[in-house]
Formats: structure tokens, sequence, C-alpha cells
């Protein structure tokens, strides 16, 4: 696979932050024809398993040669590999943290190395900002053309991390968590249209209830429009997943809600006791 031009930034530093300025000056430096996305840099800090998320349901959408750098990175400067991961469509750069699961897991066919040489990095300048240091140099090179065996020895495997999946009890209910929450305040959760399908292949969402912060919501709708404005609804948004939203308003905010790590959605057929 060649490269493309496109790298494509993922971190946690904030959109506010002058560390990501810096990341791209460092890769335009190196490589002055690269076209730089912004996929995200708001990531919960910290949060590995939210940007492997957020990762896991964008890397398709890009065209093939793309280089993704992946800088959500609790570990910084610790024992844990630096990494380059080529699958048949796209590159990847990162920590072996577990961000790249999704990546690992959906690829057949991949290649992975760990990065070792100083050649292709910002050597000597501290191990606190490895996105500016090493994984934006790197990327940097392998748009350029630079392979991969150039840069480190190869792997056979890479840490990975259990994904977030719902729980199905009884086969009368799912128990899931949130995945993530985005500007408008919807709460995205785990429990897949598939998961839906598994436990209530007789049932209409309309015949559903999800449970969520104290809160029952009836029904899940097909787009937002069909709730009137301010009230709490569910939906399956365009990403295949049950989303929690408030029509022309915020669900997190409307929920009062404080940490997502502690919050369980349940989903039950509409007249069950409450879970």
């Amino acid at each position: 696979m060649n490269p493309s031009s496109i790298i494509v930034l993922l971190t946690d530093f904030g959109s506010s932050s002058w560390y990501i300025g810096v990341m791209k000056g460092v890769i335009l430096s190196i490589a002055p024809q690269a076209r730089i996305v912004d996929l995200c840099h708001n990531v919960s800090s910290q949060d590995v398993r939210e940007g492997s998320f957020i990762l896991g349901n964008s890397y398709r959408y890009f065209p093939v040669g793309s280089v993704f750098v992946c800088v959500i990175d609790p570990g910084v400067g610790g024992e844990r590999k630096n990494l380059i991961i080529e699958t048949d469509k796209h590159y990847f750069v990162g920590p072996d943290n577990g961000i790249f699961t999704p990546v690992f897991e959906d690829n057949r066919s991949l290649h992975v190395h760990q990065v070792t040489s100083d050649e292709y990095t910002l050597a000597g300048k501290g191990s606190t900002f490895l996105g500016r240091d090493l994984f934006a140099p790197v990327a940097a090179h392998i748009s350029l053309g630079v392979d991969p065996s150039s840069i480190g020895p190869g792997l056979s495997t890479i840490t990975t991390m259990p994904r977030s999946e719902p729980v199905i009890k009884d086969g009368l209910e799912i128990r899931g968590r949130i995945a993530y929450i985005d500007s408008f305040g919807n709460i995205i959760t785990d429990i897949s249209r598939e998961a839906l399908d598994s436990v209530f292949a007789d049932s209409t969402g309309a015949r559903l209830k999800v449970v969520i912060g104290g809160r029952t919501v009836e029904g899940i709708k097909e787009y937002y429009g069909q709730e009137v404005s301010g009230r709490l609804m569910a939906v399956i948004n365009s990403w295949g997943y049950l989303e929690l939203a408030v029509n022309m308003g915020s669900a997190w905010e409307y929920l009062g809600l404080r940490e997502k790590r502690s919050v369980s959605i349940v989903v039950t057929r509409r007249g069950n006791g409450n879970p």
C-alpha cells in the first residue's frame, strides 16, 4: 500500500491546546505536502477506551493510505511500546496501550512494528511529549513513503483491551454503558442495533423502554424530530448505537449526570417491571 499525504490526528489534548499546533508544525516541517485532518482532540482526558471507540467507528471513512496519529497516552514515557500498524488500507501510529484494539480485531491482514530508530524521531527532546517528538515525525516520514520496517522491528501482537459489550440478562433485558458523549450532549451507548435485534427481534422500537439515571424513556424513535423539544428520547443513531438525546437540548445536562463510567443503561420490553 502506498501512503497518502493525509495525516489524521486523534488526541485528548483539548481543541484549544497549543500542543496540537506544535505537532502539526513538526509534521509540516518533515512533509510540507501533508494534509492534516483533526479527527478529535476532545477525548476525555486519559480515556483510552473512549479514544478507541472513536477510532474504531471512524477510520474506515478515510481514503486508502491515510496515516492516523493517536495520542491518548496516560503511560507516556513508561515502558510500553510505541507502534506503527499497517493494514491493507491505512497506517496507525501511537502507543501500545489498547487504543488500537478495534484496528487489530477488525483487520485480518496487518503488520506491526515497534518504533526504535531515532533517525525518524526528534530524539533527545524528553519523554513527556511523544506526540511531538515521536508520533508526529514518524507519521510524517511514513506519509513520505518510509517503510515501517526501517523504523523498527516487527511485532506479532499488540496490547488489546476487552471491548465494551452490553450484558444480556435472561434474554429479557440488555444492560450497557456510556461509550461517548458528543458536543451536543447526546449520550451514545455501547448497545448496538444488532444487540437489540438479537434480544428483541419480535418487538419494534416502540415496544421497548430504556432506563438511565433513574429516568425511563418509553419507545425508541427513528429520528430526533419525532419527539417534542426538550424531552428525553432514545434513538438508534447513524453509527448503529442506542443513543439518549433531547430534541433541541442536551441529554447529559437534562439527566444531571456527573460521571459516565458509573452510569448503566437498561433496555427491556415495555410492560416489564423496572430493573
